[in-house]
């Protein structure tokens, strides 16, 4: 049902998109669809939550071994960068004027697991002395602001983040 949704997404846009369409593009009965999501905001939080847990769970896999800050910061940036096809966060936003303030404090709350394992990364070597960050929060906004989708090597990305966070 999420790769129907995408699809039409990518071609109509959400404001275009019933929830019949959806279940027709996934081949699903509108009953079958109905058990599942009550309605498109049901399928956006729930896309979101599903890519959020995947991308938390393969993030924190590709630190398992990471012996410093340092290391990890530079294995996150890569992780992510390589990790954006894959996702559909660039879906919001699109979607931030359509959806209620009830789904959007939802997409919030996934956006803010994603911001925790960079948190941690940070909180980390400010602890060892290996990162001076005065302002975490404002560190994460800035550091995810570095790895929106610009066609820069994931290295020159690491290597420029890293320096950032030591200076």
């Amino acid at each position: 049902m999420f790769e129907a949704f995408i699809a039409l997404m990518e071609e109509r846009g959400y404001a275009a998109i019933t929830l019949s369409d959806i279940a027709a593009r996934a081949g699903v009965g509108r009953t079958a669809f109905y058990n599942h999501f009550r309605d498109k905001e049901a399928v956006v939080v729930g896309l979101a939550l599903h890519e959020t847990t995947e991308y938390v769970t393969s993030a924190r896999a590709a630190l398992v071994g990471s012996r410093t800050p340092v290391e990890s910061l530079r294995l996150y940036v890569r992780h992510h960068i390589e990790r954006q096809g894959d996702l559909h966060f660039g879906f919001g936003p699109e979607l931030w004027g359509l959806l209620s303030p009830a789904a959007l404090a939802q997409m919030r709350d996934h956006v803010v697991e994603v911001e925790a394992v960079l948190l941690e990364i940070l909180q980390q070597g400010c602890d060892t002395g290996l990162f001076a960050v005065d302002d975490l929060p404002a560190a994460v906004a800035l550091i995810n602001a570095c790895l929106q989708p610009r066609r820069l090597d994931p290295e020159t990305v690491a290597d420029f983040v890293s320096r950032a966070v030591r200076a």
